[in-house]
């Protein structure tokens, strides 16, 4: 004799079977009518203009980023320049990582992150105390460490991009004397096929 409880089970097993099932219908007509639109919306000449608007925009800034000077770097509102510190320092971390994956030679580098995210948790400590001050009286010894650490973190960042480079030659190398053997046998192929074949 089946029991309430089972009947209960039942009943409840059959309605999440049903509220998946339409949910799964929901989400996959959802998408469908959502990529419809975005077609549609992607290909109008508003929509290129502004995607061509954003990449312009964003070489600009990628551009002025690198020729921007750490001392350069190290002036402006508080909020700025800490934001300017950590993302140096994100970018070094992130080149160490990607060294240290690739198995290139990363000597202490992870060792020299670690100690520069330490002082620039220092400093963007004192820039948050200094940001209520007047431009006069801030003391210039801050913007000069935040300048010398944001160097830091450029250098420690291209000594990781370098060591991937050397790391990944040997591959390159090999990679493209590969691939000029192999067309060079495809050339002496095409050219005993001309040969050969009739006029």
């Amino acid at each position: 004799m089946v029991t309430f409880v089972e009947q209960t089970l039942v009943v409840l097993a059959i309605l999440t079977a049903i509220f998946v099932v339409g949910g799964a219908v929901a989400f996959l007509v959802a998408r469908k009518m959502w990529r419809r639109r975005w077609h549609g919306v992607r290909n109008h000449v508003a929509t290129k203009g502004l995607l061509a608007t954003a990449t312009l925009v964003s070489s600009w800034r990628e551009r002025a980023g690198a020729r921007a000077t750490p001392e350069s770097l190290s002036l402006g509102t508080a909020a700025r320049t800490r934001r300017r510190m950590w993302t140096a320092i994100d970018d070094a971390e992130a080149a160490v990582r990607h060294a240290d994956a690739t198995n290139a030679p990363v000597a202490e580098l992870p060792a020299v992150c670690l100690s520069l995210r330490q002082v620039a948790g220092q400093l963007d400590a004192l820039l948050q105390l200094e940001r209520r001050l007047p431009t006069a009286s801030r003391p210039d010894a801050v913007r000069t460490q935040v300048a010398d650490t944001i160097a830091a973190a450029r250098d420690v960042q291209a000594a990781a991009l370098r060591a991937c480079g050397d790391a990944t030659q040997p591959q390159i190398r090999e990679l493209v004397r590969n691939a000029g053997h192999e067309v060079e046998m495809v050339s002496a192929a095409l050219s005993r096929l001309r040969s050969i074949s009739p006029t």
